[in-house]
């Protein structure tokens, strides 16, 4: 029997009160969905740093890529962020059946130009390759055009992709868009597993494949609720022109990490060869340690923080804020310190093995050492850009966005000529920073305090207890190199379980010991949780 359709206007418009033990269970949902995914995507990466090392042929793949993701993937992402509010706008005035039309319209819209770009970006492959990757010639210029007349089509996928996720998150599903990653990583680490057979092509054919299943794995939980599909395309409907208004600041703004992206790429392609493929295993190194929790608070905190701003209810807005951010900073902190202190041993582990060489080793370690100096304000900046976007601000993030992205190509431009890849990566991180300041004081001008003091606070407990934790996981793990170097990777497993494991506790215990907020916070949601349960 086919499921009741939920009334979206409670979906959209209950449990106005925000509720921390509810978030922190949709949260912990998610993160549980998303570290699985990270898990095969680290799997992934190591596949291929195995099979084809940080290469011309690894670069040529990683800039097939990032032309569509460049061209199409920013503005794909920013439709899915403001779909839900003109989605429920629809809902509340005219009904779900005008809500389900919208989103069919917007469906069918977003499928006749993502295969209009994907088209466009199959002919024109070549002058995008040398615009993206200046540094390439021969044999890589030609590899790299090959592969992006192939993902190209990825265009199509992305884009329908996040318009159902834009739906599913609008009525409070956030599972499913959380495991799309799921599939996607295992159709790829199927191909590298078979490379033998089918080589580097096999790699980029399975990547439009992957694309493809994000797709399809959340069209039948879309089907429940109400969405449908076929058809025909209206481009003067209202609600369609006004999603078209919100999204040009968003994707100005959300597309800053994508620029920068492609601004390293085109100033690394004419660097050392496989600098392109250090910079993006580092980067998903990096990605990986914070990814899981920010994106998990900020993908639960967005709806709460819409609902209280809706609601007019600042006070509470600004105490779902702090928390979250409060949440981020203790839980990314160590985790920088963690990466700055392991970074080669970390990378020679997962990475060094096949065509994955010392070099490669010392390269990818040099940029993530860099990158990780960024990773709080990586965390906090996705936390503060939700908090415009349920105040209806998409003006506020793209402007400090473009200035953050103008600070990073001219760091970029200066410190590339001193200290080459280091310094690209290092420009990025310097960037975040600036940009997430900037965040905090147009906020701070926008509503009032938000609690600054607090989060200041956040930042020095937590800088302390981290940096005590860095010490120790430094002591601990050059004394077990010492015992158990010669049992090859066993060892060095031994080695990082060993610091990893006791800098988390020395970590717990001066968090206890200095009384921070977001740990007790935490118990209080966990024992809440466990009363329930028994």
């Amino acid at each position: 029997m086919q499921k009741e359709i939920p009334d979206c206007n409670k979906i959209a418009y209950s449990d106005q009160k925000y509720s921390p033990g509810k978030a922190a269970r949709a949260a912990a949902i998610i993160m549980a969905a998303t570290l699985s995914s990270k898990i095969l995507g680290f799997f992934r990466e190591l596949l291929i740093g195995a099979k084809f090392g940080a290469t011309n042929v690894t670069d040529a793949y990683l800039v097939s890529l990032t032309i569509p993701a460049v061209i199409f993937a920013t503005v794909a992402g920013a439709l899915a962020t403001t779909f839900i509010p003109v989605y429920s706008e629809v809902a509340v005035k005219k009904g779900k059946g005008p809500a389900a039309d919208f989103a069919r319209n917007l469906f069918n819209v977003v499928l006749v130009i993502s295969i209009a770009v994907s088209l466009t970006g199959i002919l024109m492959a070549k002058p995008l390759v040398r615009l993206v990757a200046m540094g390439f010639s021969g044999e890589t210029l030609d590899m790299a055009v090959s592969f992006t007349r192939i993902t190209m089509i990825v265009c199509v996928f992305v884009g329908l992709s996040n318009i159902l996720t834009g739906f599913l998150q609008s009525h409070q599903q956030f599972a499913i868009p959380a495991i799309v990653g799921i599939p996607y990583n295992l159709i790829i680490i199927t191909a590298l597993l078979l490379s033998p057979a089918f080589g580097i092509w096999g790699l980029v054919i399975a990547s439009v494949m992957a694309a493809a299943s994000q797709v399809f794995i959340q069209i039948p939980e879309a089907f429940k609720l109400g969405f449908r599909i076929g058809g025909g395309v209206d481009f003067h409907d209202e609600a369609l022109r006004r999603t078209g208004i919100l999204v040009v600041p968003v994707v100005l703004g959300t597309g800053v990490s994508q620029i920068n992206t492609l601004v390293d790429r085109m100033l690394a392609s004419g660097l050392a060869e496989g600098s392109i493929a250090a910079l993006n295993f580092a980067n998903r190194l990096n990605g990986f340690a914070f990814g899981i929790f920010t994106l998990s608070i900020a993908t639960v905190v967005y709806p709460t923080l819409s609902k209280l701003s809706a609601n007019k209810d600042m006070d509470a807005f600004k105490n779902a804020l702090g928390r979250a951010a409060g949440f981020v900073i203790a839980i990314v902190m160590p985790m920088t310190a963690g990466a700055i202190i392991l970074r080669v041993p970390i990378v020679r582990f997962l990475f060094e093995r096949g065509a994955f060489d010392e070099r490669a080793t010392f390269m990818t370690a040099t940029a993530l050492l860099y990158y990780s100096i960024g990773m709080v304000a990586f965390g906090l900046r996705d936390v503060l850009n939700r908090g415009f976007y349920s105040l209806q601000d998409t003006k506020t993030p793209m402007i400090n966005g473009a200035i953050a992205m103008v600070i990073n190509i001219i760091l970029n431009l200066i410190l590339v000529r001193f200290m080459g890849m280091g310094g690209l990566a290092l420009s990025t991180s310097i960037s975040a920073i600036a940009g997430t300041v900037m965040l905090f004081y147009s906020l701070r001008k926008r509503i009032g305090p938000i609690g600054g003091k607090k989060i200041i606070e956040s930042l020095i407990k937590s800088g302390i207890a981290s940096a005590v934790m860095a010490a120790a996981v430094h002591f601990i793990y050059g004394y077990m190199s010492e015992i158990f170097t010669p049992a090859g990777i066993a060892g060095q497993a031994m080695d990082l379980g060993a610091a990893i494991l006791s800098g988390a506790l020395v970590y717990f215990i001066m968090c206890i010991l200095l009384k921070m907020d977001a740990v007790f916070w935490t118990f209080s949601i966990l024992k809440n949780n466990l009363k329930r349960v028994l």
